[in-house]
């Protein structure tokens, strides 16, 4: 009978001990909550970067392809045209739709369906070369492609013929 009894002791938690580990998960989540919303952002940050590296890579490889920027008639009634026509020009170098949108952007926007035709957008704005050959490699200070929201912190992202991305304060401040 002993045994029984000795048991009965040792078996399960008790009520004060699930209570407090419920409260010191509870402290630790409420603790931790702003650091994993930084490490999101940052994360958002780099993906954007990632993004900015993917457009650039695709216009090198047109340009050396071509000898010359991708000459697109800009639009300003139809922004959503001239995006549509960014996309076709540079697809067969690689990006795909979701390259085009920033997930900073996205997630600030609730998440739309970006291939909803509604809901098409592009995140990114390219720049604008006469059609000389190789123009774009000679003018460097000029920025291949431009993130159209500012929404890193430090102005909107900018990626040059180097590959560099410099945030616009950045640039600006420098001159």
């Amino acid at each position: 009978m002993q045994k029984k009894s000795a048991f009965k002791q040792c078996a399960g938690f008790t009520l004060l001990e699930i209570l407090t580990v419920i409260v010191v998960i509870g402290l630790l989540a409420v603790l931790l909550a702003p650091a994993a919303d930084g490490i999101r952002k940052k994360a958002q940050g780099i993906k954007c970067a990632n993004n900015l590296r993917s457009l650039h890579v695709a216009a090198n490889l047109y340009v050396e392809q071509n000898n010359s920027w991708p000459q697109i008639p800009i639009d300003p009634t139809d922004q959503k045209a001239y995006g549509r026509q960014w996309i076709e020009v540079l697809r067969p170098f690689g990006p795909q739709e979701v390259t085009w949108i920033c997930p900073t952007i996205q997630r600030l926007l609730n998440n739309p369906d970006f291939k909803d035709p509604a809901n098409f957008r592009t995140d990114y704005l390219a720049s604008t070369f006469s059609p000389g050959r190789m123009l774009p490699f000679k003018w460097s200070t000029q920025p291949w492609f431009l993130e159209k929201g500012s929404v890193h912190g430090k102005g909107n992202l900018l990626i040059f013929a180097d590959g560099s991305i410099k945030p616009l304060n950045e640039v600006v401040s420098n001159q």
